[in-house]
């Protein structure tokens, strides 16, 4: 009896190890990504997860059943002989480990391709048409902005009135406000001057 419990146990560790153990033999690892890829390109997500190891199952899928939107286009992306060329293994149960770290860098490289697709074409120099003008706009509202400032902060231009002061009524007379009396000399007033010269002697 206890030889069968021994043996048992001893049975148990061996399939135990197996299980959690990970091998990168070329054949198990190709006939592991032959399956994924079949399953994908058929879109059977739920089959495709059964080559993957649960741990990354669970990660790349929404609820077990179901591949995550991200993870469907990148493994879409990914041709098989891609995948080979990958640094994958497989675990005792012929799983693949290491998938979803190949489609995360697949979806990143994605990402960085789009943006560089972008480059030169009319939507990305219509962009930079629109952001130019945007900067030339902020621009002159700030220049704008800074005038209006600056002419708040002018002083008043000191406005000069055309009438006499009351000192100089007295001396040209109150009747001539706006200009000095020898502005409007006429004949008369011209003799009447010589006159009183002549009389003085000037």
């Amino acid at each position: 009896m206890k030889k069968i419990l021994l043996g048992l146990a001893v049975a148990a560790l061996v399939l135990s190890g197996c299980a959690g153990s990970q091998s990168k033999d070329p054949e198990k690892v190709n006939d592991a990504l032959v399956a994924f890829t079949s399953c994908v390109q058929g879109s059977r997500w739920q089959e495709a997860l059964n080559y993957v190891t649960e741990d990354e199952a669970n990660e790349i899928s929404e609820d077990g059943y179901e591949f995550k939107e991200e993870y469907q286009q990148a493994a879409r992306r990914l041709p098989l002989s891609t995948l080979k060329q990958a640094d994958l293994a497989v675990d005792g149960d012929g799983r693949l480990v290491g998938i979803k770290d190949v489609m995360d860098e697949a979806n990143k490289r994605y990402v960085v391709s789009e943006e560089q697709s972008k480059i030169g074409t009319k939507e990305h120099m219509q962009q930079m048409e629109e952001d130019h003008i945007r900067r030339r706009l902020e621009e002159g509202q700030k220049v704008m902005q800074e005038e209006e400032e600056a002419k708040n902060k002018e002083q008043e231009v000191e406005v000069f009135s055309n009438k006499l002061t009351d000192e100089e009524k007295r001396k040209y007379g109150s009747t001539r406000d706006l200009q000095a009396p020898e502005q409007f000399q006429d004949e008369n007033t011209q003799a009447a001057e010589e006159e009183i010269h002549e009389d003085y002697g000037d």
